[in-house]
């Protein structure tokens, strides 16, 4: 024992010693700042479980527990059954070690491990790539699984420990050990024959002796020679038998006779019964004592189950058997027997809690992740992704895999061969693999479900864009045919048919059934708006009746004529209805939407429709495989993710696209090349020319490029006009990153580009810019003028106001050429965020019309603060502006300015001086001079501000300006004014007319700069009276010499009224000389001159007539109705005298009863009665007669009734007044009849007088 003891410790040091030099190379290589350490991890179960104590515990107990033989482990797969045995294991060999060296060397063959067996029967199953189906187990009957036991059993172990096993494995033959069992059985052989048989000896030993040369036949020689021989024979014997002869085996041996000897045959027993002693043998002599059993319930036969049980009985009830209790621990999931079975069958167990499940198994690979960061081996993998995958995954054997393979896929394909490949796309990958190997083997040829995924992708994105293209047709006709159709509105081509079908000059009256018929359908019903003209089709009408010559007229309809209208009629109604641009952004959004079902992607693709609609039965049953499609996580570039491409390889998707090109069969535009490059290097360059060749990533690869002949190639087919190419052209925009260049090299090689894509109705404005922003980012002053076709590019510019802010992300430079080489003239624009350096150049340029519009845009654009004054200010705005390009502009083109700028303003207010020098330049423009004058609101101090040196000396261009501001009142009214017009025009109607508008201003007026000769005309000319009896008694001439009958009457009355000129005789004579009404007139404006002049003026019986009538003084009309009544009283004047107050004489009353008729004399001698006496009274009465005759009888005394007037009760006052009567009453009379009405009356007594003889 000290022996041992010091021998150990002897080893011990030397252990230590070692440890300490090597450990710190070990951990250094291990641990080196900034190399990556490998981060793959084995699939064997772990010796150190986390959380596993208790299985430990309970297993420890079950073994020290002698009665349990059969202990099992029950959990689902995967849950760790395995690394719990193994931990069991390495817990109990490391209990051992801790019990001190020397106890650990006697006691480490008392590990269980030492005497333990494991044995896994573990069956697989074939792969099978319908989701929605078990895979199909590989079937292994029972005799095979015992076999596969005893094999693990006696394969164990050497068969040295064996020897009389029939089950002992091949093991290496060892020729030195064959020699010398050969050499010892051949001496022994030699001995026995020399014994028994000395003669045969000894002749044998003769003939070596013999054999040798006569020089050494000795017996040293001989017997030298006899082991010679003896050790060549032991070296031929034991090279043949580890050749040749250890091969051999014997099955039959056939006698000559009809015996035979034969080997066992085979019972109909199981294995284990038929090999029972076998297995008593093996754990009699090699003392195991624990068998671990493994994936046993994965086998489709549980009897296998009840033979290991029976078997466990037979050893432990072995008395051969030394080592005792044997123990048999099966790792099974819990479901291999039934609830009673279960606990019958096994004498102990014990509960597997899953490691993993899809609970918990992204938790497990962030960790791993995570680990793999701490290494330095960083990888681009998102808490996200693994939280999408973990789900489908609850093995952690898989799960670790999983993570070997992907870190394998990575290197392989993305590091060595630096790819920009996606780590979680590739990820998603080798999950996919894991889970559906059969699946992924299938990638490799093309086939397979994710295959099918893409082809379903394909086959729904082609129909979809079928049906849209069925709904873009419709558009796309009308909006062609109505702008193709010559005929613009429905009125139109309703008479453009109804011409055509009558084929000739006739007055339409309606359609008709037959022929003969009255009009169903009249022309006014027709020929309205909302009249449906598919009626006409509807109801089959066969005539047209129509008017010729006032006779009805019926013609036979052309039905195809007809239905072209029809169509027609469509067109233009449906354009008219929905509008030309509504239907442009519904056909642009339709082809929106068909462009961008080639682009999407499979994540796209399932938001916005069902995986039903999407994707075949087949696909949809793998569940993994839509989730990761509907995340991203597996795409069109799947393929880069599996393959390991070499340098010049393609995949069979680039050799399928090569061989449509070169069979002339086109695949879609949007079909996916992998190996561009090489794809483009094995085309020829012919092939560039057909329209097989058209696929939108080889021409993105194409341009990413320098310039080649096969691009060329590409873009001249492109370049045909072709609906074919026209359609790669508008979805390649939206898809390429290199549209500038695409369009400029396109340009290049199509002329007519821009003039086809302007004039495509079909495009939406929007759409037609993104190609014109390509143009200019990349074109020349060339190009752009070479697509100018027609002007169309210019025609495009000007006709979008806000085309210069749609182009700001264009290259300023490039907008400014294409601006200056096309000419371009605005004639609306919106600047807003548009470049200075730009809008210096459209309006230093003068790239615009002479408009309101761009003339506001210029003002806003330099001065803002301006822009308000432009409405009503325009032309003073821009003087004070002082913006030079804009004169000049103007200036140059100042007539239509004024006519298409200034006019157009609905109230004008410049400057008096902006005005006239406007009018100034417009000089040989009169009508736009007169509606700049009546448009504009100003004022002129002085008429001659408005070009007074122009008028002088062209007066007549001049004169129609002047009267205009006259006319316009916007010069001041004074006489400087009217007089510098009148030196001028004279007085003319215009002149006269403001005179006449302004009198009553000028009559306020400073007079001293009129000259005579202007009052003269103004006195002799045909003014309104109205106006000289305003401004004649202003206007006074200092030396009055006009003839006073040259004058007019009116003016000539006005003149007198306020007493113009002196009155004279002379002037009386000259008025009365034009007539006597005015010269009336003048004497009664003149009462004092006339009286004191009358003697020297004639009188006549007229003129005392209208004196006397009229507004003459009092005194005056008296005096002259004393000196001249009786000499030219009238009948007139005798009945006026009374009520004018006249002093009537009796002889001027004797002259005018002369004057009056009889039925006058009573008015004259009632109204002067008391100029006369009784005597001549009664005269008078007499003369009178009538019932007057009984007033002048005075010779009796009576009574004289007279009705009760004022007048006869005057007369009767005056008559009592001198005794003609003596007294006199007023009485009534009442009429005998009632209906008669009373009156009143005078009853007058006459006096009596004595008649003298």
């Amino acid at each position: 024992m000290v022996f041992i003891d010091s021998v150990l410790r002897m080893a011990s040091s030397v252990a230590s010693a070692l440890q300490q030099r090597y450990s710190g190379f070990i951990h250094n290589r291990g641990e080196q700042k900034g190399v990556k350490q490998p981060e793959y991890g084995d699939l064997l179960p772990v010796d150190n479980i986390q959380n596993g104590d208790e299985y430990i515990t309970a297993l420890r107990w079950a073994f020290e527990n002698k009665k349990i033989r059969n202990i099992a482990l029950t959990g689902p797969y995967g849950s760790g059954k395995s690394s719990i045995i193994e931990t069991f294991l390495a817990e109990d060999e490391k209990n051992i070690k801790k019990k001190g060296r020397l106890k650990s060397l006697i006691y480490r063959n008392k590990a269980i491990r030492k005497s333990a067996l494991k044995i896994s029967m573990a069956t697989f199953e074939q792969g099978d790539s319908a989701p929605d189906r078990k895979n199909k187990p590989i079937s292994i009957n029972e005799d095979e699984v015992e076999q596969g036991i005893l094999k693990q059993l006696f394969y164990k172990v050497e068969p040295s420990r064996i020897p009389q096993s029939r089950y002992r494995k091949l093991h290496e033959i060892r020729r030195i050990s064959v020699f010398f069992n050969i050499a010892i059985g051949l001496a022994l052989l030699s001995l026995l024959v020399a014994i028994f048989d000395a003669p045969t000896f000894e002749k044998h030993m003769g003939a070596i002796t013999d054999f040798l040369p006569s020089h050494f036949s000795t017996p040293f020689f001989t017997w030298a020679m006899m082991v010679l021989l003896l050790v060549m024979l032991s070296c031929v014997g034991s090279y043949l038998y580890s050749t040749v002869i250890s091969k051999f085996k014997v099955k039959e041996i056939k006698l000559p006779t009809d015996t035979t000897l034969q080997g066992d045959k085979e019972t109909p027993d199981s294995v284990f019964n038929k090999n029972l002693d076998e297995i008593m043998y093996f754990f009699e002599r090699t003392g195991y004592k624990t068998v671990f059993f493994e994936d046993l319930d994965r086998l489709t036969d549980p009897t296998i189950f009840v033979h290991l049980r029976e078997l466990n009985n037979l050893l432990n009830n072995d008395d051969s058997i030394k080592n005792k209790p044997i123990v048999f621990v099966y790792a099974v999931r819990d479901d291999i027997f039934s609830r009673e079975d279960r606990t019958k069958f096994f004498d102990f167990i014990i509960p597997v809690i899953p490691v993993i499940n899809s609970t918990n198994s992204g938790e497990i690979l962030l960790q791993m992740l995570q680990e793999a960061d701490e290494k330095g081996n960083k990888h681009d993998v998102s808490e996200g992704f693994v939280l999408d995958v973990a789900p489908y995954i609850s093995d952690m054997r898989v799960l670790q895999n999983i993570y070997n393979e992907f870190v394998v896929y990575k290197k392989t394909l993305r590091t060595s061969q630096d790819l920009d490949l996606s780590d979680e796309q590739m990820l998603a990958m080798v999950v996919f693999k894991n889970l559906y190997p059969s699946d992924f083997a299938d990638i490799q040829d093309e086939k397979g479900i994710i295959k099918k995924a893409f082809l379903d992708k394909q086959a729904f994105i082609a129909k979809e864009q079928q049906a849209i293209q069925k709904k873009m047709d419709p558009y796309t006709d009308t909006i062609t045919g109505a702008q193709q159709d010559a005929m613009k509105t429905v009125q139109e081509l309703k008479y453009a048919m109804v011409g055509v079908l009558m084929g000739g000059f006739y007055v339409f009256e309606g359609f008709s059934q037959n022929n003969g018929d009255s009009p169903s359908v009249d022309a006014e019903t027709v020929m309205c708006d909302d009249f449906d003209m598919t009626e006409l089709l509807r109801r089959e009408y066969k005539c047209i009746c129509a008017y010729y010559n006032g006779w009805r007229k019926w013609i036979d309809i052309d039905t195809v004529l007809l239905n072209s209208y029809t169509d027609r009629w469509k067109l233009i109604k449906e354009v008219s209805e929905k509008g030309l641009q509504k239907l442009q952004e519904n056909l642009q959004e339709l082809r929106d939407k068909q462009h961008s079902l080639s682009g999407m992607t499979f994540v796209q693709l399932l938001k916005e429709f069902s995986t039903e609609e999407v994707l075949s039965d087949d696909v949809r049953s793998n569940k993994l495989l839509i989730f990761l499609l509907r995340r991203g996580y597996i795409d069109e570039k799947y393929a880069n993710y599996i393959n390991y491409f070499k340098g010049t390889s393609i995949t069979k998707d680039d050799m399928n696209f090569i061989l449509s090109v070169k069979n002339q069969t086109p695949l879609p535009f949007d079909y996916r090349l992998t190996k561009i490059p090489m794809v483009a290097e094995r085309l020829q360059l012919y092939e560039f020319e057909q329209k097989a060749i058209c696929n939108f990533d080889l021409m993105e690869e194409l341009l990413t490029k320098s310039p080649t002949k096969k691009l060329t190639a590409f873009l001249v087919q492109l370049s045909d006009e072709s609906e074919n190419s026209w359609k790669f052209i508008d979805e390649f925009i939206d898809r390429t990153t290199q549209l500038d260049l695409f369009i400029k090299l396109l340009a290049d090689k199509w002329p007519g580009m821009w003039a086809s894509i302007s004039a495509n109705e079909t495009l939406m404005y929007e759409r037609q810019l993104r190609y014109l922003r390509a143009i200019l980012n990349m074109a020349d002053a060339e190009t752009i003028e070479i697509q100018n076709q027609g002007g169309c590019m210019a025609c495009y510019f000007e006709q979008h106001e806000d085309i210069l802010q749609q182009l700001v992300s264009c290259d300023t430079a490039n907008v400014i050429v294409a601006i200056n080489s096309l000419e371009i003239c605005f004639e609306a624009l919106q600047i807003a965020n548009v470049p200075d350096e730009v809008l210096d150049c459209v309006f230093d340029g003068c790239h615009y019309m002479l408009n309101d519009s761009m003339i506001q845009t210029v003002v806003n654009y330099k001065n803002a603060a301006a822009l308000e004054k432009l409405r009503e200010e325009p032309y003073t705005t821009i003087i004070t502006l002082g913006y030079e390009p804009l004169k000049q502009y103007i200036y140059e083109n100042f007539v239509p300015y004024i006519r298409n700028v200034v006019l157009e303003h609905a109230t004008l207010s410049d400057r008096a001086e902006d005005i006239v020098d406007m009018l100034i330049r417009l000089k040989d423009q009169q009508g736009l001079q007169l509606q700049l004058i009546q448009k504009e609101s100003f004022h002129l101090d002085s008429i001659e501000a408005c070009a007074g040196e122009w008028v002088k000396s062209e007066d007549d261009k001049w004169r129609p300006i002047w009267n205009a501001l006259l006319e316009k009142n916007v010069v001041s009214i004074n006489w400087e004014n009217i007089i510098s017009y009148w030196k001028v025009y004279k007085l003319s109607n215009e002149l006269k007319q403001y005179i006449s508008l302004h009198a009553d201003e000028l009559s306020k007026k400073n007079i001293e700069v009129v000259p005579d000769n202007f009052i003269q005309e103004f006195i002799l000319t045909d003014v309104e009276i109205t106006v000289k009896e305003k401004l004649l008694p202003v206007l006074r001439m200092k030396d009055f010499n006009i003839a006073l009958s040259s004058i007019d009457e009116s003016t000539l009355q006005v003149m007198i009224d306020y007493q113009y000129f002196v009155f004279t005789v002379a002037t009386y004579s000259d008025v009365d000389s034009v007539s006597s009404d005015m010269s009336l007139i003048f004497i009664l404006k003149n009462q004092d001159a006339y009286m004191n002049l009358h003697e020297d003026i004639s009188m006549t019986s007229n003129l005392l007539e209208k004196l006397l009538a009229s507004s003459l003084q009092q005194e005056y009309k008296s005096k002259l109705f004393s000196a001249y009544a009786e000499e030219y009283m009238t009948k007139k004047i005798a009945l006026q005298m009374y009520t004018l107050h006249m002093p009537v004489t009796k002889g001027i009353f004797a002259k005018a009863w002369t004057c009056v008729d009889e039925g006058e004399q009573e008015q004259l001698l009632l109204e002067n009665c008391t100029v006369l006496d009784a005597v001549e009274l009664a005269q008078k009465f007499k003369e009178m007669g009538g019932n007057h005759t009984a007033l002048a009888d005075r010779t009796r005394r009576h009574e004289v009734n007279l009705s009760a007037t004022s007048q006869h009760i005057q007369l009767a006052k005056y008559l009592e007044s001198i005794g003609y009567i003596t007294s006199w009453e007023e009485k009534t009379f009442e009429p005998a009849v009632k209906k008669e009405t009373s009156r009143k009356f005078l009853k007058l007594r006459i006096r009596r007088i004595k008649q003298s003889n």
